[in-house]
C-alpha cells in the first residue's frame, strides 16, 4: 500500500517567513541607510572641495607682498573656507551658488531635504546632523598644513633654506589634509538608538609652493635670484656712467646693462582682458 502526502501552503508560508524577517525590513532601512550613505557621501565632496581650493586661494600671504591700488592676492582662512561648505553641499536644490556664503543660514530650513528623516515617534522631521553647537556650521573641519613628507622634499627644503639667506623664500608647508567630520542625531530605530554614529572624509593634496599677486610682486621675488641684483647700488651705477664715456664703453651705462634686471612674462591681451567683454567670452 502506498500513502501521498501532500503539503499545500508550504511555498506561501516561506514566503511569508522571507518577507517578514529579511525583506520587510529592508524596505523600511532602505530610505534611512540612503540618507547615511548621502551623508557621508558629501561629507567626502566637502573634504575634497576644501582641499582644492588651497591650489587657488592661499592661507597666508606670500614673502616681499607689494601693497597698492590694483594688487589682489588670492588669500582665504580656513574660518572662510569651513563657512562655504554648509550651503554647498548641504543645501536644498534650486538655489544658487554665490562666492559669498549668506550670513543667515539655517540649517532646519534650508538643508536638503534627503538629510531629513524622521527621528520623532510624533512623525515630523528634523535633520540628520547633531547640532553641536557650533553656529551654522554643525560640522567639524579642520585642515592643517604641513611639510611634504619625504626624504627627497628634505633634502629640496635644506637647500630652500640657503637660498633663503638671499631673501627668496616659498611657502613649503603646502601639504594639506583636509578632514570634515558630522555626527548623525540619535535615532528611535534599534539598533541606531543606541549608536553615535559619526561620519568622516577626508583628502590630501600638495599645493603650489608659489603665489604672486602681479607684475611687481613677481620682480620682487624672483629678483632675488639674479646674482647682479646685489650690484645694482647708486655707486656702481654711477661707475657704469663714468665707463660709458670710454671708447665702446657705451653698452655699459645703466640704461643698456641693467644689472639685475628682471621681466616679468608678457601675458597675451586676451589674458588680461575681463571675460564676457567684447572679444572677451562676450
Amino acid at each position: 500500500m502506498q500513502f501521498i502526502h501532500r503539503q499545500r501552503g508550504q511555498a506561501l508560508a516561506e514566503s511569508i517567513i522571507g518577507m517578514s524577517f529579511v525583506i520587510i525590513p529592508l524596505l523600511l532601512l532602505l530610505p534611512f541607510i540612503s540618507k547615511i550613505t548621502g551623508v557621508q557621501h558629501r561629507a567626502n565632496q566637502a573634504a575634497q572641495y576644501a582641499a582644492w581650493e588651497r591650489t587657488v586661494w592661499k592661507e597666508q600671504a606670500p614673502s616681499r607682498m607689494v601693497t597698492g591700488k590694483g594688487i589682489f592676492l588670492a588669500k582665504k582662512t580656513e574660518q572662510q573656507l569651513s563657512a562655504q561648505l554648509p550651503w554647498r553641499f548641504y543645501q536644498g536644490k534650486g538655489q544658487v551658488i554665490d562666492s559669498r556664503p549668506p550670513k543667515q543660514w539655517n540649517w532646519e530650513q534650508n538643508v536638503h531635504p534627503l538629510l531629513k528623516h524622521q527621528t520623532r515617534h510624533d512623525g515630523s522631521l528634523s535633520g540628520l546632523i547633531k547640532d553641536k553647537g557650533e553656529g551654522k556650521n554643525r560640522l567639524s573641519f579642520a585642515e592643517p598644513s604641513s611639510k611634504i613628507p619625504g626624504t627627497v622634499n628634505s633634502l629640496i627644503g635644506k637647500a630652500l633654506g640657503v637660498l633663503a639667506y638671499t631673501g627668496f623664500s616659498l611657502e613649503q608647508d603646502q601639504f594639506y589634509h583636509t578632514r570634515v567630520e558630522t555626527d548623525l542625531v540619535q535615532m528611535h530605530l534599534e539598533p541606531f538608538d543606541s549608536m553615535q554614529l559619526t561620519y568622516k572624509g577626508n583628502s590630501a593634496l600638495l599645493a603650489s609652493g608659489w603665489n604672486a599677486a602681479g607684475p611687481e610682486h613677481l620682480r620682487r621675488r624672483a629678483e632675488r635670484l639674479v646674482p647682479t641684483n646685489y650690484a645694482d647700488v647708486s655707486w656702481v651705477r654711477t661707475a657704469q656712467k663714468v665707463a660709458s664715456f670710454i671708447p665702446f664703453g657705451k653698452e655699459l651705462h645703466p640704461n643698456s646693462l641693467k644689472l639685475g634686471h628682471v621681466e616679468t612674462e608678457v601675458l597675451p591681451a586676451n589674458r588680461l582682458c575681463n571675460y564676457g567683454s567684447k572679444g572677451c567670452g562676450g
